[in-house]
């Protein structure tokens, strides 16, 4: 296999890399957004939100360009070493001076990887861009079609992820869940229920909330915001319950804040905002909210 062959062979891998790692990211840009923040990059989701576009448009221009021949020694190739580098450095960075990600949020939440695994694997996509660049002699000309390509990169994610202005900072804060990976409140439909450990109807709606969606398979799925005072209680309510929820400790405060005249409480939310919430009878009305068909509605 000659040179030339073997390198159009890498620059389709790298590009195909580069471009599912923007749509991974896209399709949960909140989750990137979060990412950003949470590894000390920005302080707000605000803040956030137009780098993590920009980021997502560059990887996507980057992939889609490595598909062609334009340009790649002075351009597409050194970008993508620096893309590279950059990343490489920063999770380098939380490995030995910061705090190691169990999710760097690289390809969002289609393949979620650790600070180690994505370290590992941008070395491996460094080595190969620079042979590549290294190996690349002829440099082609051709301004229409990258400039057409970033355009449209920059374009269709800012059209397909338009940033939001209105975080609703009651449920937004909420992130990082036990038993499950980072967690958008802020995207799509969620359902959060909130419960204290050693409350018998908390127990008990847990119960109920189980035995709906094992008799259901479109039962949405459930987070969690759990309010006790100790980590026993916490593992007696999934043993008494025979739950698994994903679940993020809360204070007092936040608990008696979020909660009606008495536990427990659960809030359908639509893209961060409350749709309803319910203090009682929440299998059945989830199962109507949803327009679920229920195998066999409780009593």
């Amino acid at each position: 296999m000659n040179t030339e062959r073997i390198q159009f062979i890498l620059r389709l891998l790298l590009g195909s890399v580069f471009i599912f790692s923007a749509i991974s990211k896209l399709l949960g840009v909140g989750l990137f957004e979060i990412a950003i923040v949470e590894q000390g990059l920005a302080a707000t989701r605000e803040q956030a939100a137009y780098p993590a576009r920009l980021v997502i448009a560059f990887e996507l221009f980057l992939g889609a360009a490595l598909f062609f021949p334009f340009y790649l020694k002075r351009i597409i190739l050194p970008g993508a070493l620096l893309t590279l580098a950059a990343f490489t450095l920063l999770q380098g960075y939380q490995m030995t001076l910061g705090e190691e990600a169990k999710d760097c949020g690289c390809f969002g939440a289609v393949l979620p990887l650790s600070s180690a695994e994505s370290l590992a694997k941008n070395v491996v996509l460094l080595g190969l861009s620079l042979w590549l660049f290294k190996s690349t002699r002829e440099e082609k000309r051709q301004v229409t079609l990258p400039v057409i390509l970033a355009v449209v990169s920059l374009a269709a994610v800012f059209l397909l992820a338009p940033v939001r202005r209105n975080y609703d900072e009651t449920f937004a804060k909420y992130t990082q869940f036990e038993k499950s990976s980072r967690v958008d409140l802020t995207s799509g439909d969620k359902l959060v229920a909130v419960f204290d450990a050693e409350c018998e109807h908390c127990q008990e709606a847990a119960r109920e909330l189980s035995t709906a969606a094992a008799k259901n398979a479109d039962f949405p799925p459930i987070y969690v915001l759990l309010f006790s005072e100790n980590a026993a209680a916490i593992s007696a309510f999934a043993e008494k319950t025979h739950t698994n929820y994903p679940y993020h400790l809360i204070s007092a405060d936040e608990f008696f804040n979020l909660i009606g005249a008495s536990p427990p409480r659960l809030y359908w939310l639509h893209d961060g905002k409350v749709k309803a919430r319910w203090d009682d009878d929440f299998a059945n009305n989830i199962l109507s909210a949803f327009n679920i068909e229920a195998t066999a509605r409780l009593p």
